[in-house]
């Protein structure tokens, strides 16, 4: 039985504004140097959670090959 190990990701949060109560900034991706704009706290956890699952699903795919 394989043993799934977690990879992790690194970002940078800039918060640049606040308004109606949450968070207008940017988040980059540290290994892809690829910066993407967000308008609340809300899209922030989308876009990380995005990122996880879809370095996961590849790294998943490509194991499942070898």
């Amino acid at each position: 039985m394989s043993e799934r190990q977690k990879k992790t990701e690194t970002f940078i949060i800039k918060i640049m504004n606040q308004q109606n109560s949450t968070w207008q900034g940017s988040v980059t991706w540290v290994d892809e140097q690829r910066e993407q704009y967000f308008r609340s706290a809300l899209e922030l956890l989308k876009l990380i959670d995005g990122a996880l699952v879809t370095k996961n699903d590849s790294e998943d795919t490509c194991s499942d090959k070898g």
